[in-house]
């Protein structure tokens, strides 16, 4: 057998070498693909992509419904007046409210706000409170929160209100300074309807009960 030289060997590595590079930027050029068009090997094995917004592993957010979340949806519909759900602790939102005033001062009120219900609503809320239903007199009024709103009261505010609480023909609309002196010396205090415009009582009508 004959043994090659130190040259014929170097000039064989040269050509392995050659050939090796030119197979690989042949490749490149094809974009790496066999001749019918398959899966290169550069795929083989490789990752699913994942499609941005929405696609594989993507999990959607959930939207609350008619707001943001956290927001509190009125629990008493049909409510009279604006509600009885306002979404808030400290303050109402611009309307007429239904609940009782507790501390008075010239410039604030504290407002107990409740639920006042008429007719077929009345029976109905009733009814879910287990209570007489249809109620008495057709109205009924749910108060099952304790809580206070220190709310402003504005300038020349009015109040209409009932001198004598048991009579409503004496119903008559003073001055809010006027009513004040005027509860004062009263004993029995019904339920009131505070008008809020801006934030602040713009007028206070109260509720004749039987």
């Amino acid at each position: 057998m004959k043994t090659m030289s130190r040259a014929q060997i170097r000039w064989t590595a040269v050509a392995v070498i050659a050939l090796a590079v030119s197979s690989i930027a042949y490749a490149a050029t094809t974009g790496g693909s066999d001749s019918t068009g398959g899966t290169t090997q550069q795929e083989v094995g490789q990752p699913i992509p994942v499609e941005p917004d929405g696609g594989i592993g993507d999990t959607p957010i959930p939207v609350e419904p008619d707001g943001g979340i956290g927001d509190t949806p009125d629990n008493d519909p049909l409510a009279a007046g604006s509600g009885c759900t306002p979404g808030t602790d400290d303050s109402l939102l611009d309307g007429e409210w239904f609940g009782y005033v507790d501390e008075v001062t010239t410039t604030q009120t504290e407002f107990d706000l409740a639920c006042w219900f008429n007719g077929e609503a009345a029976a109905l809320a009733a009814a879910e409170d287990g209570k007489e239903s249809p109620p008495p007199n057709g109205y009924y009024v749910r108060n099952d929160n304790a809580g206070l709103r220190r709310l402003a009261v504005a300038d020349g505010a009015a109040v209409t209100w009932l001198p004598n609480p048991g009579d409503p023909t004496t119903e008559e609309t003073v001055p809010y300074p006027e009513w004040l002196a005027g509860r004062a010396s009263r004993g029995f205090q019904p339920g009131v309807w505070l008008t809020v415009d801006g934030g602040a009582v713009v007028h206070i009508r109260e509720q004749y009960v039987p």
